[in-house]
């Protein structure tokens, strides 16, 4: 997966929740793939995802270095797995 650009539309086809989580808060939640789909483009990278998920986050647009934000999507490693 080293080097792998996932796309939104890559994850809609081998999820069909994907969980949300906080490494630094308790934001926790799911989004319905379809969902995402019929309001973003399929060729959406998951780190682009990740700003628009997160992007209310005061750590997401504070920009400080050593308190950035902390979510990610912990389904989408298990999904590319070879």
């Amino acid at each position: 997966m080293a080097g792998m650009v996932i796309t939104l539309g890559q994850v809609s086809t081998r999820i069909s929740v994907l969980e949300v989580a906080c490494l630094r808060c308790d934001r926790r939640g799911r989004l319905h793939t379809i969902q995402l789909l019929s309001e973003l483009n399929p060729d959406l990278r998951i780190p682009e995802l990740r700003e628009i998920v997160a992007g209310d986050c005061p750590r997401m647009v504070a920009g400080k270095i050593n308190d950035l934000c902390g979510v990610y999507f912990p389904g989408v490693p298990r999904a590319f797995e070879i």
